[in-house]
């Protein structure tokens, strides 16, 4: 069978890695020390905290598919808030999410829908791939001066624009692409109440601040009970302020929540800062994927998209779909109407974390 390394196991990583599980030997490269990528959670004491994607919506039958079997392990769960939106300290809207137009969450956080799926793949954590060389017409991969992957067939990038840029040869095809794809930075404000602020509303999408989101992460389904709040600043801002120490955008940010919201900060037992480099951007126009036959490389992720759960998804399965036909010997495709294929759903997601 081919062998493929994919760098990075966030949501694209791993649903690349189911999709072509059936036709090659997978090993997947992470530097963290766990899969999802930005379905990422951290607890501390009694608080949980989403640092990263705070819920997901589904706009295609293809995610929609990917997810049911999750949604069955109830891995995934429905978060029907009490919504609203604010204009600075003004709440201008307000309404009930409920099943009509369904916003999800992974169950007990969001983290483990990556843990799900990571559970029947072969991941290397914390290995930083830093470069690859080619050798013999094979692939291999380094960490700094270590060797962590020889004879590869392919290797598929999973990372952020700016990473995958800079981790992909000059001839890449269409690498200045992505070269010119501008993801922008996010902050997220962890706070932890002992004793929970009243209010009338679970999550608020924020204008004319330099926070863009607010929400009650304990109240989502299968939290722990410490009333917890996660705060993301805008985009704009936080790339903005990039360089700052975290101690001033803590600050700044608190002042901002109680501006807005009326809550008072200080009450706060717990207050903690991540900071993503790389966490957003807008709707993409060019290819959900990029791939290079020639030099047997490629690349995906939401940044081909725009900078949602589902675009990971679907980038992912836009690469998998263009790869399995094209570049995988007949031996392996003769089997094709009885393996689990790009448009047959993820049959082997029934049996993970069971």
């Amino acid at each position: 069978m081919s062998k493929i390394a994919i760098i990075g196991s966030g949501l694209a990583g791993l649903t690349l890695a189911h999709q072509l599980q059936p036709f090659a030997e997978i090993q997947l490269f992470d530097k963290a020390g766990h899969a999802g990528g930005r379905l990422a959670s951290r607890s501390v004491d009694q608080f949980s905290f989403d640092s990263g994607a705070q819920f997901f919506t589904v706009k295609t039958g293809r995610f929609a598919d990917f997810i049911q079997p999750l949604i069955k392990q109830r891995v995934i769960q429905r978060w029907d808030a009490n919504f609203v939106e604010f204009s600075g300290s003004k709440q201008i809207s307000r309404r009930t999410w409920n099943a009509d137009y369904p916003h999800y969450v992974g169950s007990s956080d969001m983290q483990a829908i990556g843990q799900t799926l990571a559970a029947s793949l072969n991941i290397q954590f914390n290995c930083k791939v830093t470069r690859l060389e080619q050798y013999n017409e094979k692939w291999q991969l380094f960490s700094d001066d270590q060797l962590v992957a020889e004879n590869l067939d392919w290797v598929i990038c999973c990372l952020p624009a700016k990473q995958t840029a800079d981790m992909l040869p000059d001839n890449f095809q269409n690498l200045n692409v992505i070269q010119q794809t501008q993801m922008q930075a996010c902050y997220a404000l962890m706070l932890g109440f002992d004793d929970a602020p009243e209010l009338n509303w679970q999550a608020a999408l924020v204008s004319d601040a330099i926070i863009s989101w607010m929400s009650v992460n304990s109240s989502k389904p299968s939290r722990p009970e410490g009333f917890s709040m996660v705060i993301q600043a805008n985009n704009a801002w936080a790339e903005k302020h990039l360089q700052q120490a975290n101690e001033i955008i803590q600050q700044l940010m608190l002042a901002e929540v109680q501006r807005v919201s009326g809550i008072n900060t200080a009450e706060a037992s717990h207050v903690d800062l991540k900071r993503w480099v790389y966490a957003n951007l807008p709707p993409q126009t060019g290819q959900p994927a990029y791939l290079d036959t020639q030099l047997k490389l490629a690349a995906c992720g939401d940044w081909c998209i725009q900078g949602r759960v589902e675009a990971a998804f679907s980038s992912a399965d836009a690469l998998a779909e263009k790869l399995i036909p094209r570049c995988f010997s007949t031996k392996l495709t003769i089997g094709l109407s009885s393996a689990p294929s790009p448009r047959n759903g993820f049959a082997s997601l029934a049996t993970i974390a069971t």
